[in-house]
């Protein structure tokens, strides 16, 4: 017998730029379930419904190939949260460091019924956030490092929105937008840098050291964007 049909391809699931390469994907339908336990505590002993308000998750992890990305990220960073590929996107994690190219994964959804199709959006586009031109190996200035032993090798820059979805009377989607776009950055240094962080909140930070490993230091910040017009 001949191998039978099975493909090994990634998917690109919010048609990016082409210089994101996609490494993988995922989707996933999921269900709520209305239930009722019977005078033991056992629902097996009472009754489930059949599940209601389908809808669809979806991930999507690629690996940059480009030299600048703030611009091959154009659309989804400028209207963040807005809907790419029929999917509206709630979150984008990008990871940085000197060992690889940049990673970024993807999250978003949509539903069966009353899908989305225009959301609340907001630019995460400007140099504030990403370094302009960058691209391949290593971790660009996201902050100024007025220190000369200290130089950042990892950081992790999250970008999130609150997603508010409500239901109908017979529990399917009914509306759905955001709210609340969240910039969640992580730096990793090796020596202790003396950084000027204007336009962010500082949720942690300090060094650390070992008697077997060169000198860390490490820093979490956040800061909200302004939503566009709509």
């Amino acid at each position: 017998m001949a191998d039978k049909v099975v493909a090994m391809a990634a998917s690109d699931l919010f048609s990016l730029h082409a210089n994101f390469k996609e490494q993988g994907s995922t989707t996933r339908t999921l269900l709520d379930f209305s239930q009722v336990a019977d005078a033991n505590g056992d629902v097996g002993g009472g009754c489930e419904d059949a599940g209601s308000n389908s809808r669809l998750e979806y991930t999507g992890n690629y690996k940059y190939c480009g030299t600048d990305i703030v611009s091959d990220a154009g659309v989804l960073l400028s209207t963040f949260g807005e809907v790419m590929n029929a999917k509206a996107v709630t979150e984008a994690v990008f990871e940085f460091s000197q060992e690889a190219q940049i990673m970024l994964a993807l999250t978003g959804h949509q539903h069966g019924d009353n899908v989305h199709e225009a959301q609340n959006n907001f630019d995460c586009s400007g140099t504030a956030i990403i370094p302009a031109t960058t691209g391949g190996r290593g971790v660009p200035a996201f902050v100024v490092d007025s220190g000369t032993n200290s130089s950042p090798r990892r950081a992790t820059l999250r970008i999130s929105v609150e997603h508010d979805d409500a239901q109908d009377s017979a529990n399917a989607h009914w509306v759905g937008n955001n709210k609340n776009c969240r910039i969640d950055l992580s730096i990793e240094y090796i020596g202790t840098p003396s950084l000027t962080t204007t336009g962010w909140k500082v949720d942690s930070a300090g060094a650390d050291d070992s008697n077997s490993e060169f000198d860390t230091y490490a820093i979490e910040m956040h800061k909200y964007i302004t939503r566009n017009s709509v």
